[in-house]
């Protein structure tokens, strides 16, 4: 099978509390990274994915190496190494809020070699997928980005990149070349306002996405709490977001994004790139944990019937 999308960055192993530790909290491990969770989103969609990155050689790294396999997920240029495997540790704060600490010091997941980059690249994809998330964890996982989409440039894959800006990793400042750099360098960009904004300096967002398909950029995806809006060189095409209770909120942007990439791989009209990542979007959060909750193909299918928000074009 042709390999359809390689992910590039970082995996960490999970334990979500209960409540607050203490006697009497249940904790449940699993695994979280925004790149393994949009892979393995397209990979329960019947598209063909790898994951590029590093585990530590200990027992979370073997379970996330295990979780991905058992998705489907090619693990070819996974590299086990000597430094531990990250860990996040998420408690809730209310019905929609958790709070997350991050023990990623000197972890496995900043290392990227060239060579596992190169090796995966070799094979081909139609897509390789980055975020803003993995150029944050210092100067060698940035600079394996960088070479990561210059290769997949001249090897003539389409690079999706989501700013996925996170303000406890860097700051704006540290962020806004690079995060403006790469975008200009993308194929295909996702992002919400404030990430518009922090790419190219402008406050408007239907400014910064014009701004940006001025370069190489073909799809410029903005997602806002009332829906999402592309940019593409036939015009804008927006799509409102569907209306659900939300259980947990995390892994919805990653999910979003598979969904469009999904239909995007399928030659589908933009609308329907937009409809598919919402559709995906409302599913993972109406269920706890970041992907497990994320839909197959026949889930999809099986809500084709249901009340749709819909979407248009706009002239």
């Amino acid at each position: 099978m042709k390999l359809d999308v390689v992910t590039l960055g970082e995996a960490m192993g999970t334990f979500r509390f209960s409540g607050p530790f203490g006697v009497g909290a249940t904790v449940t491990p699993s695994m979280a990274g925004a790149e393994t969770n949009v892979a393995i989103a397209l990979a329960r969609l019947g598209h063909a994915t790898q994951w590029v990155g590093s585990l530590g050689r200990d027992t979370i790294g073997e379970g996330i190496l295990k979780t991905l396999r058992g998705e489907g997920v090619g693990v070819d240029h996974v590299r086990l190494r000597p430094q531990p495997t990250g860990i996040l540790i998420s408690r809730p704060l209310g019905p929609e809020t958790k709070r997350v600490d991050y023990h990623r010091s000197g972890s496995a997941g900043r290392i990227i070699s060239d060579e596992q980059v190169a090796g995966a690249l070799a094979e081909q994809p139609r897509i390789l997928h980055i975020s803003g998330i993995t150029p944050a964890l210092g100067e060698s996982a940035r600079s394996t980005v960088f070479d990561a989409v210059h290769r997949a440039r001249e090897l003539g894959i389409a690079v999706s990149f989501d700013i996925n800006y996170r303000s406890r990793l860097w700051d704006e400042d540290d962020a806004r070349s690079t995060v403006g750099a790469l975008a200009k360098l993308a194929t295909i960009v996702f992002g919400g306002s404030d990430e518009l904004m922090l790419a190219t300096g402008e406050k408007d967002p239907e400014l910064a996405m014009t701004m940006l398909a001025t370069h190489s950029v073909s799809d410029v995806v903005w997602k806002s709490s009332d829906g999402a809006r592309a940019l593409t060189a036939d015009g804008y095409v927006e799509c409102a977001n569907r209306i659900v209770r939300a259980v947990d909120p995390i892994g919805a942007g990653d999910a979003f994004v598979a969904g469009y990439l999904s239909a995007w791989l399928e030659d589908l009209p933009r609308e329907e790139c937009l409809r598919r990542g919402h559709t995906l979007g409302a599913i993972i959060v109406g269920t706890e944990g970041d992907w497990e909750g994320l839909p197959t193909r026949r889930d999809i299918e099986s809500m084709s019937g249901q009340p749709d928000t819909g979407g248009h074009v706009l002239r």
